[in-house]
């Protein structure tokens, strides 16, 4: 999406801010070493092609942006945000991407102005895939979140 939308100075990064569900294999970071490494692995795992930034050890940005897991957000020119959504689905994401840029190429010609809404969205959830996800990171993952 990045790459489709990069001659309109879209920029796409990911912020890798903690280990949801750490477990053996992948340990709740308590060096920035550690959570490197697991940025690392995470990018090859998943052929993660965006620039990866990494939170600090306090979740400071983590903090500031929601605490909230999967975070998506489009934050336009002068800091405006014109989407925020608590789970990251891609075409939810373009679909307001697209309509967030022609806004800003309509909004002085047709004298738009901005305002805010929310609506709730749906998405199905893959138990097994997210099981298989979790048994990676190790037992101790999995005896986490289902207790």
């Amino acid at each position: 999406m990045a790459a489709r939308y990069a001659h309109r100075s879209v920029r796409s990064v990911f912020l890798y801010t903690r280990e949801a569900h750490p477990g053996e294999n992948f340990r709740h970071h308590t060096s920035m070493k550690i959570k490197r490494h697991n940025a690392r692995a995470f990018k090859a795992e998943f052929n993660v092609q965006r620039q990866i930034l990494l939170d600090d050890l306090e979740g400071s940005a983590h903090q500031a942006y929601g605490m909230l897991p999967n975070m998506s957000w489009i934050i336009g020119p002068g800091g405006m945000i014109h989407y925020k959504a608590t789970w990251t689905d891609p075409a939810d994401i373009e679909d307001a991407l697209k309509y967030a840029l022609d806004a800003l190429d309509r909004r002085a010609k047709n004298k738009l102005l901005p305002y805010h809404s929310e609506r709730l969205k749906w998405r199905v959830r893959d138990d097994d895939k997210f099981r298989a996800r979790l048994l990676k990171n190790g037992p101790q993952a999995v005896r986490d979140f289902y207790a």
